[in-house]
């Protein structure tokens, strides 16, 4: 009788264990089904349409016989203008993205140093500031300039360092002409874009992934449950009888003849 009901106990037991099991593969395989049918498809549609566009615009980086990257004909300028993006910036670069066989720029690195070389040029730039008889004395970078005329004076600041309410920055801010804003901003937008579609690709992978998984898991839950039931207890023995439940009465034991009576 105890027997029939361990092994009745251990049947309901594998139906709940099933149970857990086929929805475990259900479920993995929707979250599967989404990474890899759905969100993987998705990025990669937005990758390839971003490609599609680098090319049509046929914008490439300079590139020198030996492969270096170069600026205005000099690796130094090139050197320069990474040193903004890497040291002032903090842009972790990928050098691996720069290819001298594909000079088309159409990774994020490249397209961060395409944003950074306009913006170095911008700043170093030269600006002839026209100074009239009302605005001076003006001291200006530790320079005094006592009469009206035309000096050139490096730009040196982005544009909303700038006061407009100082005759001389009003001109050196104009150096951020409209199209210099529209490029960086292009470009900004473009690495956005470029970023997001490679984190929505890993995403969706890592989603697939554990979706299959759980799949995973869920099939080898269900495929121990079609084992031969077993009763619980150790071979050669009797199976133990349930305990009371606590609160029961329970026959108190005998002590030993031997202990009875003092003897």
């Amino acid at each position: 009788m105890q027997t029939m009901m361990n092994l009745l106990g251990a049947n309901g037991m594998q139906r709940r264990m099933r149970l857990l099991g086929i929805a475990l593969v259900t479920a993995g395989i929707a979250v599967a089904a989404a990474g890899f049918l759905y969100g993987l498809p998705k990025a990669n549609d937005g990758l390839a349409s971003a490609q599609a566009m680098y090319e049509a615009q046929g914008v490439t980086l300079s590139y020198n016989e030996a492969g270096q990257l170069v600026d205005r004909g000099t690796p130094e300028g090139a050197q320069k203008i990474m040193s903004l993006l890497k040291d002032e910036w903090k842009y972790p670069v990928d050098d691996g993205n720069f290819d001298p066989s594909d000079p088309i720029i159409n990774t994020r690195d490249e397209l961060m140093y395409q944003y950074a070389t306009i913006t170095y040029h911008v700043l170093h730039g030269t600006v002839a500031v026209k100074l009239t008889a009302a605005d001076v004395p003006i001291t200006y970078r530790g320079v005094t300039y006592a009469e009206a005329g035309t000096y050139n004076m490096t730009v040196e600041k982005y544009y909303a360092q700038f006061d407009r309410s100082n005759p001389i920055e009003r001109q050196l801010r104009d150096a951020w002409s409209p199209l210099a804003i529209a490029l960086t901003g292009s470009l900004a937008g473009g690495h956005a874009n470029q970023a997001a579609g490679e984190l929505a690709q890993a995403t969706s992978v890592g989603m697939g992934g554990i979706g299959l998984l759980f799949a995973a898991a869920g099939a080898g839950l269900v495929w121990v449950t079609f084992g031969r039931s077993v009763p619980v207890g150790v071979p050669g023995r009797p199976l133990l009888a349930p305990r009371p439940a606590f609160g029961m009465h329970q026959r108190p034991t005998p002590l030993p003849d031997r202990l009875e009576g003092g003897k």
